[in-house]
């Protein structure tokens, strides 16, 4: 039972995380990627430790983990955001959650190099499975206006959330779902409010405000901010960086299927092939069909 929930807590976050690639572009109608950013964190901030408080759920980082903290917000949210604030500003909804699900290939590196996590077979045959079932939704989805910047931007982010999952998972050990993500969302405000300040509020403290996009800033904020990484951090604690990792697959999936229905991004055959092989990857890289009785033979290391 413990398993099922988590992997809907994994299921639930890559979709709160995917509808955000179709969210940016109504929010960009109004905003710039530095307002919309930094206003997601100041009120995701605000909530989280108002929740913290009325639970009394509030822990005292330890001394010696605040840079821990600091560390983990610099990679996510600020080094990724940048990135995916910038590159979602300049490519489709559909590419950018294609070039974001590169993310496991990355990730199940870094966990294996660094926190030398164990990857089993059926999670390396999954993982690739499901990457080529990304490289064929990326040459079958829709058009948009996709550059070089772009992507070098979204790059930025993939690293950024590479070195968040690497990062965050000996913290999860420590310390509650509800005050991680508090004090990265706190910290990662910090960090952008010299880039809002530089970049962004002469047109924000000037501009005529949108209810449309002030809305739909604050459901960034609501099911991404808080939302998606409370339930993904959970799904790191109980799966590991790899394993987890596999779950942002899922990411172009919902955002071409969201971009069809929201943005009116069309589906094509091969859009469809790539989702299936996404999905078949996914499931196999969660599954023990492949994994090899003895224990010597298991699991690579």
């Amino acid at each position: 039972m413990k398993d099922k929930l988590t992997y809907l807590r994994a299921v639930l976050s890559m979709f709160f995380w995917a509808i955000t690639f179709v969210w940016y572009k109504i929010a960009y109608e109004s905003y710039r990627p530095y307002e919309v950013v930094f206003l997601r964190l100041l009120l995701g901030a605000f909530l989280l430790f108002a929740i913290m408080l009325i639970t009394r759920h509030r822990e005292q980082p330890r001394l010696k983990d605040i840079p821990h903290f600091m560390l983990v917000a610099f990679f996510e949210p600020f080094l990724y955001f940048i990135g995916e604030a910038n590159g979602m500003e300049k490519v489709s909804p559909s590419l950018g959650s294609i070039v974001i699900a590169t993310i496991p290939i990355f990730a199940a590196l870094g966990a294996w190099a660094i926190l030398r996590e164990r990857l089993g077979i059926n999670v390396i045959i999954g993982l690739f499975l499901s990457a080529l079932g990304v490289i064929i939704i990326s040459r079958g989805g829709g058009g948009g206006d996709n550059t070089l910047s772009g992507i070098s931007f979204l790059a930025i982010a993939i690293a950024g959330a590479v070195g968040y999952s690497v990062s965050v998972r000996p913290l999860t050990l420590r310390y509650s779902t509800l005050n991680i993500v508090a004090y990265q969302t706190l910290f990662g405000a910090i960090y952008f409010l010299p880039l809002f300040l530089w970049r962004d509020s002469r047109h924000f403290f000037t501009m005529e405000h949108s209810l449309r996009g002030l809305s739909t800033i604050t459901a960034m904020c609501l099911f991404a901010t808080i939302g998606a990484f409370m339930l993904y951090t959970d799904v790191i604690r109980r799966f590991g960086v790899a394993k987890a990792n596999i779950f942002t697959n899922l990411i172009p999936v919902f955002t071409v299927v969201l971009a069809y229905f929201i943005l009116g991004e069309r589906i094509g055959w091969r859009s469809i092939l790539g989702l299936l092989l996404t999905l078949g990857g996914l499931l196999l890289s969660q599954s023990d069909v492949l994994k090899p009785k003895s224990s010597a033979a298991k699991e690579l290391s």
